[in-house]
């Protein structure tokens, strides 16, 4: 397999899912994390002038959830058919509609009431996510005894939220029990343990 450098802030943020990507699999990659004084620095040579960027054997590859996508076809996390790399992309997409909603709140929500209705928006999306893992999540894990990147997305949503100060309401119990599986493999708690300290 190809060698991988994953470069981002040292930061979660929109590089984190591919870390837990990398974790998962039990991959090793360069995990490089920069300043903003050297993102400056090296801007221009990045494909669209910002991070994350994945480069595989000297190419790059932007966009953090193509680079997402790409590891986790490489690693075998996308599951083993047509169909299941389809029910990845109904939840990687229902996690999507969380992200957009939360960065609403923290970016556009100023007022009580703005913010009142963004939570309401969050909340709406995740429970939204959690009816898409009811139908379609095939055991312990989304397609059945093996995490994918389908898992991984559900876990990085989740620290999203609690960015955002949002605690999924109760009868979301289909997301908790995602998270709550994900977190306990032993390669993930490890990872989570070892991970730099972050605000985001």
């Amino acid at each position: 397999m190809s060698e991988m450098k994953l470069t981002y802030f040292n930061a979660r943020g929109r590089a984190e899912l591919t870390r837990l990507l990398f974790a998962q699999a039990g991959k090793k990659y360069v995990d490089c994390r920069l300043t903003g004084d050297e993102f400056k620095a090296m801007k221009d040579s990045t494909l669209k002038g910002q991070l994350p960027i994945l480069e595989v054997d000297g190419q790059q590859i932007c966009e953090s959830m193509a680079i997402a996508r790409h590891v986790a076809r490489e690693t075998g996390l996308y599951g083993s058919s047509n169909c299941e790399a389809t029910a990845c992309d109904m939840v990687i997409e229902s996690c999507n509609e969380v992200i957009n909603a939360i960065i609403g709140k923290m970016f556009r929500a100023k007022t009580e009431e703005e913010k009142a209705a963004a939570d309401e928006k969050i909340h709406s999306a995740v429970g939204g996510l959690n009816k898409v893992l009811v139908k379609v999540k095939g055991g312990k894990f989304l397609l059945g005894e093996k995490a994918s990147i389908g898992d991984a997305a559900v876990f990085s949503i989740l620290e999203y939220c609690k960015v955002a100060n949002i605690e999924p309401n109760a009868e979301c119990t289909a997301v908790r029990e995602v998270e709550k599986n994900f977190a306990e493999q032993e390669c993930i708690a490890n990872y989570l343990k070892s991970r730099p300290e972050t605000q985001f």
